[in-house]
């Protein structure tokens, strides 16, 4: 299949994150692109919090649950734009069409390198938790529940549901739904609509309210979206980490509403009122996508907290105020503190989970982080020296200050987990993120990607000062002023070399190699981790040589569980950290004594096992996990051998 034929997928996907979310952003009379850049987010919420009600409800899940509920969001919009109107008008369209032009660039050059990294779109990621991932997608089409409170019941066995973040699972569910395309092909064309479609819009409306940008270098900031080898590439790579890629895209503007509530967003012209009334609607989006984002968005967001604090006792003292004013804005602080102290200690994996040890010396780990190269990668020297260019313009601007700070956080984290030792320290500080410096390496760029843009457009400002002053500038002053046309042509053209400059510059080796790396993981060859060739092919025949009611014992660190998500197969098992039942117990040890052990025709007569598939020994971790009951069939008259392709074999269990 070629990308052509993925486009209807890919089509949808960027309609359902657009469509449902801008209403809610146009009736809240926001400007054009601060509500295109917030629909995604908008509509993420939509989707993950309808997929809880309409469970409770019992109403089946689809897109006109989430229509729905963007109905009633805009209504509430529209009232909240009434009874507050916008403080100052809407800005011209062509300001408008600038940011458009830039998230369009971004979008350009992500989707190219998503795109490249899938390689072909029914491709899927090799890795371990891809597992629970193509299954969890099918679980919710089959059961047309994207809760985040029963999505776990696939793999709880006989225990009780726990909960389970499944955002990225419900809006997936909802691109395959509504474009028929299969469910591999309904996955890669939800990644690109994420990485390249929700991740430079976060990034743009974020820095459209910290600074106003030169107007010229507005598209190149697509270009600076698009070129950190961390985010999102890392997390298309590593895991495969799905639900956190969706939260952290939206951790930027997630970031920069709350900043627009503490008044330390110097550009922005949305009201707090309209920033409250977001950020009750975008963060609950962002929690339930994954609580990693929402942890990173609140522990980047300590900076503001504390440069709000003492830029408030600033404001204070100019005013004279008594002294009771100073304890209530103290106390205040304190609370807020508190707060955070409390969900840092709650919302965290248990510490038997959190097991990733140092990867590096905490010197490299630093190292890497300033030249946005985290875990190994080649340095990104264009990005970084703009990264620090905008560190010393946050610098002379005390309302930003918290940028710098937030940047400086995201180092530590990452240090800390890269390049130290387990301790209980370290857990304190990373345990949130399972101490993995993989996640921490790819919340690097949620401060860096503002900043480096802002260092742009800081470097532009000095380069047009300079110019403006140079011998060659007065001269030409004294000749006649050049048309508002040829301006605007000059301008367009500035823009353009600008945008074609930077991709010469950036989409270098760092950029190469990321792609190349995690595009190694998409390809399925003969010895591919999870499913190899003759594994997939075997599985593509699954539809003709099973009934749709078959149910098949599986072990699932071969990827055999994959039966599932791609040939809709019921199989025994869905993910390689599955609870197991008692009756699958009695399969996985004995279904092959069905002859002497009675319990075993109860056990399938239960879970209704009629195949197996066999995929060898060879496990998506290296590992060695046993499952004697349906291994070494060959010679056993209890099975009969369906078919095989290589050594991936089918058998239809006949011993009951």
């Amino acid at each position: 299949m070629d990308w052509p034929s993925a486009a209807p997928a890919l089509l949808t996907s960027l309609l359902i994150l657009i469509l449902p979310g801008i209403g809610v952003g146009l009736a809240l009379r926001l400007r054009l692109f601060d509500a295109l850049a917030l629909s995604p987010l908008i509509t993420i919420t939509l989707i993950s919090t309808t997929a809880i009600i309409a469970s409770l409800l019992g109403i089946g899940w689809s897109i006109g649950v989430v229509l729905a509920a963007a109905v009633i969001a805009a209504a509430l919009a529209f009232l909240v734009a009434r009874r507050w109107p916008p403080a100052s008008p809407r800005g011209p369209v062509s300001r408008e069409l600038i940011y458009c032009a830039a998230a369009l660039v971004g979008f350009l050059l992500i989707g190219w390198q998503v795109a490249h990294v899938i390689g072909s779109p029914e491709n899927f990621s090799q890795t371990f938790d891809n597992v629970f991932h193509l299954n969890a997608v099918r679980y919710v089409l089959d059961t047309a529940d994207a809760s985040s409170l029963t999505l776990a019941s696939m793999t709880s066995a006989d225990q009780p549901a726990y909960f389970y973040p499944a955002a990225w699972h419900g809006f997936t569910s909802l691109v395959i739904q509504l474009s028929g395309a299969p469910l591999t092909v309904g996955v890669s064309a939800a990644n690109i609509a994420i990485s390249a479609l929700i991740w430079p819009l976060s990034v743009l409306f974020a820095v459209r309210q910290l600074v106003t940008l030169s107007p010229i270098i507005v598209p190149a900031a697509g270009v600076v979206v698009g070129s950190f080898a961390a985010f999102p590439i890392l997390l298309l790579n590593f895991g495969v980490l799905y639900p956190n890629l969706l939260s952290l895209a939206m951790v930027p503007a997630g970031l920069v509403l709350v900043a627009i509530v503490l008044r330390q967003a110097p550009a922005a012209v949305m009201g707090p009122v309209h920033a409250v009334f977001l950020a009750a609607i975008i963060l609950p989006g962002i929690a339930l996508a994954h609580p990693n984002g929402i942890m990173t968005l609140i522990v980047l967001a300590v900076p503001l907290l504390v440069t709000t604090f003492l830029l408030g006792l600033r404001e204070l003292r100019l005013r004279g105020a008594r002294p009771v004013h100073y304890g209530l804005a103290s106390l205040a602080f304190l609370a807020v503190m508190g707060i955070v102290l409390v969900l840092w200690r709650v919302i965290r994996p248990p510490a038997e989970a959190a097991t990733w040890n140092r990867v590096e010396t905490g010197a490299q780990a630093f190292g890497e982080a300033i030249l946005n190269a985290p875990m190994g990668g080649p340095i990104a020297a264009v990005i970084s020296v703009l990264t620090i260019i905008g560190v010393v313009a946050c610098l002379r601007r005390p309302r930003l200050l918290w940028l710098v700070g937030a940047w400086a956080v995201s180092i530590v984290l990452f240090v800390v987990a890269a390049g130290h030792n387990i301790s209980g320290l370290r857990m304190l500080i990373t345990g949130v993120w399972y101490n993995d410096p993989f996640r921490l390496a790819a919340v690097l760029p949620m401060a860096a990607a503002p900043l480096a843009i802002l260092g742009l457009n800081h470097l532009y400002g000095v380069i047009v000062r300079w110019a403006k002053t140079s011998p060659v500038t007065l001269k030409a002053r004294n000749r006649v002023a050049p048309s508002l046309r040829t301006v605007r042509i000059l301008a367009i053209s500035g823009s353009v070399v600008l945008v074609l400059a930077l991709l010469s510059v950036t989409q270098g080796s760092n950029m190469d190699q990321a792609v190349a790396d995690a595009g190694y993981n998409y390809r399925v060859t003969d010895t591919s981790a999870l499913v190899d060739t003759d594994e997939l092919e075997l599985i593509s025949q699954l539809d003709e040589l099973t009934p749709e009611d078959a149910v098949i014992a599986v072990s699932p660190w071969t990827g055999a569980a994959l039966a599932y998500a791609l040939a809709d197969r019921d199989t025994t098992y869905k993910h390689t950290l599955s609870n197991t039942s008692p009756d699958e117990a009695v399969i996985d040890d004995h279904l092959k004594d069905a002859d002497s052990r009675p319990e075993v025709c109860d056990a399938v007569e239960k879970t209704g096992v009629t195949h197996v598939l066999d995929f060898g020994k060879q496990e998506v971790h290296g590992g060695d996990h046993r499952y004697p009951g349906i291994e070494k069939l060959d010679r056993d008259s209890d099975f009969e051998l369906v078919t095989r392709v290589g050594n991936a074999k089918l058998y239809e269990f006949v011993g009951c």
